[in-house]
């Protein structure tokens, strides 16, 4: 009898190219509202507007009128007028 005939081993099975992932979707801004923080952010700009000494003497005014010149603190207001100018408000 004939000595049995070696088998060619068979090659390994080649894996398939995956195809290229997408690129991941940007995610857009969330804005976000003044009064609670919460909602939509709006884009930060590149200059931050620098009110006058008279345009935050004049918020800050508004500020006291609007609590009935109740006595308060005018450093305050001076900060919360000076805040609401640069946002823009």
């Amino acid at each position: 009898m004939p000595p049995p005939k070696k088998s060619k081993p068979t090659p390994a099975p080649v894996p398939a190219t995956p195809a290229p992932a997408a690129a991941p979707t940007p995610t857009p801004a969330i804005e976000r509202s003044e009064v609670k923080g919460s909602g939509k952010t709006k884009a930060p700009s590149a200059v931050t507007r620098q009110p006058s000494a008279e345009e935050i003497a004049k918020r800050a005014y508004e500020i006291y009128a609007g609590r009935g010149y109740a006595p308060g603190d005018q450093n305050a207001d001076w900060l919360e007028a000076e805040r609401q100018l640069k946002a823009g408000l």
